[in-house]
């Protein structure tokens, strides 16, 4: 509750500041543009990648369907690309202004609002100081979701804006958060980009020329296009066959861990099952594990992302509480072609409906 009245008051703060004259470092932002709008008008240079995708399945009885955030669909979500001399990029989000302090409404994925107390520093949007300058071309895949510490986010979300990049007219260096966690290195070195990544710890920065690559589709949704790029970018690092074990997914240190999961682990282990803490692995070693994985299991949360390196038709049973239903990993599921079923941890059948699963990973869909 406190952290909730926190972050109604800064909302408030951000929003009064708007209305109030900008003054030496006092430069609230004033309010947001579409670049996508400009690129259309012929305001901005840039090319479009496509202008939507095709929604993804929305079956009855689906955790889609039940938790209710149209996650299959979040269309039309165009990809583009679009170059700026004068952007200046602001905050730990590196969020693009433009001369009018104007913020890129494509950058917030079009949510205007503070959705989190560390969506950014207090002031960062209200004292800019004088841009640091960086010579030649850049972009940034750094973003609202995307600030290196959810592996979900950076490889959904900050790593699928590279197929963008992919289509710029000139080779350009490529701006990271500047407190991401080793996964954020990691996939970077397997991608080969290494060389040309760097992190930035201004409070506000001005490329000499900026090119904006835009995010492939509304965060926690069905992004084929970006989840195909992934599936070949990394295709050297995934075992050719499923024949390795059976994985179960654990989660630990977290605020939505099940009260049973040392007899979901003992269950799981008990039959045949490796269990991984994907927060102790490399990243290749998360994507080796997953596979090679003739079956998987886990429980809700960032490291079920790594369901996007199984083989077409893995079984995949993900645990959810039934306070939280999500279902980012579904629409993976679907896209990928894994049969994927879902269980309630506290629903009464659970513990039968897991066992069953377990023996029988191939049998009828879950809850």
């Amino acid at each position: 509750m406190i952290k909730l009245a926190l972050l109604h008051g800064l909302r408030w703060f951000e929003r009064a500041c708007r209305h109030l004259p900008s003054v030496g470092i006092f430069r609230p932002e004033k309010g947001f543009f579409s670049a996508y709008e400009l690129l259309k008008r012929g305001e901005l240079e840039g090319f479009v990648l496509y202008g939507s995708q095709t929604p993804g399945p929305c079956p009855a009885d689906s955790v889609t369907e039940q938790a209710g955030m149209r996650q299959h669909d979040h269309q039309p979500w165009p990809a583009f690309w679009t170059r700026a001399d004068d952007a200046r990029l602001v905050g730990s989000m590196l969020q693009w202004r433009d001369q009018r302090d104007l913020m890129c409404s494509e950058g917030l994925y079009r949510s205007h609002e503070r959705r989190r107390l560390r969506e950014d520093k207090a002031f960062a949007q209200i004292l800019i100081p004088k841009p640091a300058i960086l010579p030649g071309a850049w972009t940034s895949i750094a973003s609202n979701w995307g600030d290196g510490r959810n592996y979900y986010h950076w490889i959904t979300d900050n790593l699928t804006r590279l197929m963008v990049r992919e289509h710029l007219p000139e080779a350009t260096r490529i701006l990271v958060p500047d407190k991401g966690y080793s996964f954020v290195s990691q996939t970077l070195e397997m991608l080969g980009l290494s060389d040309v990544v760097e992190t930035t710890k201004h409070a506000c920065i001005q490329p000499e020329r900026f090119y904006f690559c835009s995010p492939t589709a509304m965060t926690g949704t069905n992004n084929a296009a970006g989840f195909d790029w992934l599936r070949a970018k990394f295709s050297a690092f995934r075992r050719p066959l499923a024949d390795g074990a059976p994985v179960f997914i654990t989660r630990r240190g977290s605020t939505r861990t099940p009260e049973n999961l040392n007899d979901l682990e003992n269950l799981f282990a008990s039959n045949g099952f490796r269990v991984i803490d994907c927060g102790k692995l490399s990243v290749k070693e998360q994507m080796d594990a997953t596979s090679s994985a003739p079956a998987i299991a886990g429980i809700h949360g960032a490291a079920m992302t790594n369901i996007l390196w199984a083989h077409p038709d893995t079984p995949v049973l993900e645990l959810f509480q039934s306070t939280y239903l999500n279902a980012c990993y579904e629409q993976i599921a679907f896209h990928c072609n894994l049969h994927y079923s879902y269980e309630l941890l506290d629903s009464d059948s659970s513990a039968e409906v897991v066992s069953q699963w377990i023996h029988d990973p191939r049998g009828p869909s879950g809850s």
